[in-house]
């Protein structure tokens, strides 16, 4: 337990003592795949630290539940919740286990009075925090950068599953990103056939409704006339006497 707190960022500076203090405090918890760990709304009293497997924190969506795209992956080591205790406000996210997961448990309690004790872990949650900030500056700018490419129709450049980011997590919604960009192309591509099809469909109507407008009118239906006259006229003649 006190190896796994050391790998944890605001654990970082602490004594080897107050470590096993901390460890003395700490529960665990096991997820299995698609449990949810914490819904939106939901009052935070607890932080969580990913010891095994991996989490996703995700907005709920009623017309994609169970299946939502997580915004943020957690991995070993990753420190999660502690932001609802700092500031007392319900989760803003909630949070569902990817794989199998086992979980560090402290109560909001402990961790208030822990962050009081011993000041190097105040430091340590600010520096935390800060990598969230930098997350977030990252993620807003590859997001500027994806709209940009998508709004001049490149469907392609960017989005590869494969591309090299810092952080997993964008990584995984780039991914998302490519699915969604591929689906406007198709859709894109689908409308402009259905154009042509219109346009194609347009333009034998208007040459239907041409047709219609001068077989009707007045001046056909004289040279109609004329011509049956004229057929009249020549059988007439064929079938006189010789």
């Amino acid at each position: 337990m006190v190896e796994q707190l050391k790998a944890v960022s605001m654990f970082g500076r602490l004594s080897q003592k107050a470590l096993e203090e901390i460890a003395a405090l700490v529960q665990t918890r096991r997820l299995v795949p698609g449990e949810v760990l914490f819904h939106q709304g939901d009052a935070g009293d607890e932080m969580f630290i990913v010891g095994e497997g991996s989490l996703a924190l995700f907005l709920p969506n009623p017309e994609e539940e169970g299946k939502e795209r997580p915004i943020r992956i957690f991995a070993p080591g990753d420190a999660l919740g502690e932001m609802a205790l700092i500031d007392r406000q319900p989760r803003s996210a909630s949070a569902r286990a990817l794989e199998p997961a086992l979980l560090l448990v402290l109560a909001g309690d402990d961790f208030r009075r822990l962050l009081r004790q011993y000041p190097d872990m105040a430091l340590g949650v600010m520096s935390g925090l800060n990598e969230r900030v930098r997350y977030t500056t990252d993620f807003l700018v590859e997001v500027r950068e994806w709209v940009k490419r998508v709004a001049e129709g490149d469907y392609q450049r960017g989005f590869q599953p494969g591309t090299d980011y810092r952080d997993r997590s964008i990584a995984t919604l780039a991914a998302e990103f490519a699915q969604m960009a591929a689906q406007v192309r198709r859709r894109e591509e689908a409308l402009r056939r259905e154009i042509e099809q219109l346009r194609i469909e347009i333009d034998e109507a208007k040459k239907q409704r041409q047709v219609e407008e001068i077989v009707e009118s007045d001046y056909f239906q004289s040279l109609r006339a004329q011509a049956r006259r004229l057929r009249q006229q020549g059988a007439s003649k064929e079938s006189e006497p010789g």
